[in-house]
């Protein structure tokens, strides 16, 4: 057996540039029919076509590191936002991919993507700055490459796009910490689990977690905000991620009738 040094960057060279540049060009025919003639589910079967015809192998997807697990940990704990793969959709390079076994790892904010198929197909670790953003159980995770430069006390990386609004949004950013465990003389670790949530109101990004974060942001709605909070307290120590989706959507609304 071959043993590969987990550092190596695998790469797959194309085999023939003419012949992609010729599947390129039907395939960005047939994607300008789909959006006139199709619906979602067929122009994903489109992309699904490309990437037998161009040859998985041949995809730009497939340059990265080969995953590996560096940091042992406790039974029952992981690094990941959830520990197996999942088929989901993924852009990256601009080029989206469907139905792609992938997996976040959200200690070291990187997706990790194994070719579908072989049980023997190494997980690779994408290129964080080529991944435009993906799909995991039905959430939408972005990379928010142009915010982390612009506000990089604030934002880094990928974080789930939770609400978009015309006038506030909220992302969600998923993290865990490791804490070493000795056992029997062994260095095992323990995984975090952490949220953060980003609003994003006024092409500006604030870190949010209380009711007096949301009074400072948004002065002119302290009554309501404040009414919120009483009406909703037991959804906020249950399932904290949606009582801040629906808060956030009642602020949108209030400044939508407030603009009127």
């Amino acid at each position: 057996m071959k043993i590969i040094n987990p550092k190596t960057k695998i790469t797959f060279p194309l085999k023939n540039y003419k012949k992609k540049a010729i599947y390129l060009s039907i395939f960005a025919s047939l994607l300008n029919i789909s959006y006139t003639h199709s619906q979602s589910a067929e122009k994903s079967s489109l992309y699904d076509y490309f990437d037998e015809a161009v040859g998985k192998d041949n995809l730009n997807i497939n340059n990265g590191i080969i995953h590996s697990e560096s940091f042992r940990p406790l039974e029952g704990k992981n690094r990941y936002y959830i520990d197996e793969f999942n088929l989901g959709d993924i852009s990256f390079e601009g080029q989206i991919y469907s139905n792609v076994n992938l997996k976040y790892d959200i200690l070291l904010d990187q997706v990790i993507y194994k070719q579908n198929g072989s049980s023997e197909n190494a997980p690779i670790n994408l290129i964080t700055d080529k991944v435009d953003y993906f799909f995991i159980k039905n959430k939408k995770f972005v990379n928010l490459k142009e915010e982390s430069v612009k506000f990089p006390s604030i934002i880094k990386g990928i974080y789930e796009e939770t609400y978009i609004g015309d006038n506030v949004s909220l992302y969600i950013k998923h993290t865990k910490e490791k804490v070493k465990s000795f056992q029997a003389d062994i260095i095992y670790y323990n995984f975090i689990y952490k949220i953060g949530y980003i609003l994003k109101y006024n092409n500006y990004f604030y870190k949010v977690e209380t009711e007096k974060d949301f009074k400072k942001i948004f002065p002119n709605f302290k009554k309501e905000i404040n009414s919120i909070y009483n009406t909703d307290k037991k959804l906020e120590r249950s399932n904290k991620p949606q009582f801040m989706e629906n808060l956030t959507k009642q602020i949108n609304g209030l400044l939508k009738k407030s603009s009127n």
